[in-house]
């Protein structure tokens, strides 16, 4: 993934958690600073989970891609 590519995902990212804090903050009548916290560490917590999740998604797929067609002949090669 080349530089560009992986600021325009962080930007497209960054967008979306935008609109969720504003519609999030948009949404509470009384902020204190248990509901902060409480909202901060769901949503941080998921922006780190879910690349991690797909990456290790990614991973066991490629090696178990890679293990059904190691040996096997290639369409493409007739």
């Amino acid at each position: 993934m080349s530089f560009v590519e992986l600021l325009l995902v962080a930007v497209g990212l960054s967008m979306d958690a935008f609109a969720v804090s504003v519609c999030k903050g948009l949404s509470v009548k009384k902020l204190g600073v248990k509901h902060v916290l409480i909202a901060g560490a769901y949503f941080g917590g998921f922006q780190f989970l879910m690349p991690v999740i797909g990456w290790f998604l990614a991973r066991a797929l490629s090696i178990s891609s890679q293990a059904l067609t190691i040996g096997s002949p290639s369409a493409c090669s007739r």
